[in-house]
């Protein structure tokens, strides 16, 4: 067991823990192990609670894209939820004793989660933006086995490019069955590196483009009906997609802001930090909580607004 003195306290590491390799600690071990139990709880908790409060959605007009986009929203988070108890049990047990393929699994389900989120978000936005400025109604698919019939082909289309990514994905030699999500030594490789440069761009610059575009929508409202603006339908229907933004800001963007610096050279801190960062991205799990209002369900005859 090692022994070390920090700021006059004494505490002591299982030897174990420590990467015989390099020497150094591995992630578990790091100052923000409590933070990201805590961040990986709370993602937890509430998206299973967006999910159960969102079931209603199954019963309503699956002939909406935008119903149809949060349908396969909640898809995605209930690929994703299923892993963050993994998580959880590592950072608690501060050992990592599940086969290395199990780790590599449960590290590639938060990145696919983020990406397929963002690619919905954009799309909602984007057909949100296009109902506000030609101020036409929301399309609709001609019968619901259309929409299930997209929703189908684009997740074949998903879990093909999975399947392919996941084989080269993380490092091909974990060092020890103790020690999991440490898979940044491809990262020193040019071609990754330009990768994750283009990937990072493309995160930051569409929510800032996005986040410009509602701007200018909320205040052309605001210019419409001036003092009442806050009390009108199409005002709210505007924040909820604020909300949008406003996830892929606080959620994807640090990350990514931090992935560009990340790759430049792989640290134990580094490393640290960067699974701190993707922590946070799973907070948009909170997204499901912005759907939870009135409106018009057609099939179902309840009150539910998109």
């Amino acid at each position: 067991m090692n022994t070390t003195t920090t700021n006059g306290l004494v505490s002591s590491t299982p030897t174990s823990s420590v990467n015989s390799n390099n020497g150094s600690q591995p992630l578990s071990n790091s100052p923000g192990r409590i933070a990201l139990i805590g961040i990986y709880v709370v993602v937890l908790m509430v998206g299973t609670l967006g999910i159960v409060l969102m079931i209603k959605v199954l019963k309503c007009n699956l002939r909406s894209v935008t119903t149809v986009a949060v349908l396969n929203l909640i898809v995605a988070h209930l690929l994703f939820l299923p892993t963050i108890p993994f998580r959880i049990h590592y950072y608690v047990r501060d050992s990592w004793d599940l086969p290395p393929e199990m780790c590599r699994m449960v590290s590639f389900m938060i990145h696919i989660h983020m990406y397929i989120s963002f690619l919905i978000y954009v799309i909602v936005l984007i057909l949100r933006f296009y109902i506000f400025y030609k101020r036409t109604e929301s399309p609709d698919f001609h019968r619901k086995l259309h929409s299930l019939g997209a929703s189908g082909t684009i997740w074949i289309v998903v879990s093909i490019v999975m399947l392919v990514v996941f084989k080269s994905y993380g490092d091909d030699n974990i060092k020890n069955n103790t020690t999991c999500f440490t898979f940044g030594k491809r990262t020193g490789e040019l071609g990754v590196r330009v990768i994750n440069y283009i990937i990072s761009g493309v995160f930051i610059t569409v929510p800032i483009v996005l986040c410009a575009v509602q701007i200018n929508i909320l205040r052309s409202i605001r210019r419409q009906y001036g003092a009442t603006f806050s009390s009108q339908q199409e005002f709210w229907a505007q924040m909820k997609s604020l909300c949008f933004v406003l996830i892929m800001l606080v959620c994807f963007v640090p990350y990514h802001l931090f992935r560009i610096y990340y790759v430049t050279g792989i640290t134990v801190e580094k490393e640290s930090q960067n699974e701190i960062f993707l922590a946070i991205t799973g907070l948009s799990c909170l997204d499901l909580l912005t759907f939870v209002g009135r409106g018009a369900c057609y099939s179902c005859g309840r009150i539910f607004r998109l």
